[in-house]
């Protein structure tokens, strides 16, 4: 008889959990048919600035010589640095005018962005590949001898508004 009284317990049991089961998945229902008139919401249409983007990866010169330019022309707008550098008379430079160009005129035809509008988002200079070779004339010199031709990666990120 005590294993008949355990057997209708647990059936008991399960009845109870299965209706308590029933019970809290009509409230989540009624809860999320309340709610979700409030969650969907009429999307708003943001005027979001177009980015331009250049991408050169083996530049034949060091990092550093980039980077010095780089950080000068910066604080200005894309426009107004490549005025300044044409004036300037280092190998950075007309590699930097090229890429600036590539850039505004990128910018100008295939985003329809306002020339005068742009800025710059992103200008990063980094670390490429270097070519190594062996200079015995200079023994235990230089790192054993050692010399590395670094080249760049030069990353240009601009933004404006569409005209």
């Amino acid at each position: 008889m005590a294993q008949e009284i355990k057997k209708t317990t647990t059936k008991a049991k399960i009845v109870e959990t299965k209706v308590a089961k029933t019970k809290v998945l009509k409230v989540k229902e009624a809860v999320t048919k309340a709610v979700s008139p409030i969650i969907k919401a009429p999307k708003v249409k943001t005027s979001t600035p177009n980015v331009a983007k250049y991408f050169n990866k083996n530049l034949m010169i060091s990092p550093r010589k980039l980077r010095l330019l780089a950080d000068n022309i910066r604080k200005m707008t894309p426009v107004e640095a490549l005025g300044r550098l044409k004036f300037t008379n280092t190998k950075a430079a007309r590699i930097m005018i090229k890429a600036l160009q590539n850039v505004i005129a990128d910018a100008k035809n295939n985003f329809n962005l306002d020339t005068n509008s742009l800025k710059f988002d992103l200008l990063k200079v980094d670390e490429g590949l270097k070519i190594k070779r062996m200079d015995k004339a200079h023994g235990s010199r230089f790192a054993r001898g050692l010399i590395q031709k670094r080249h760049s990666r030069l990353v240009i990120h601009v933004k404006g508004n569409q005209k």
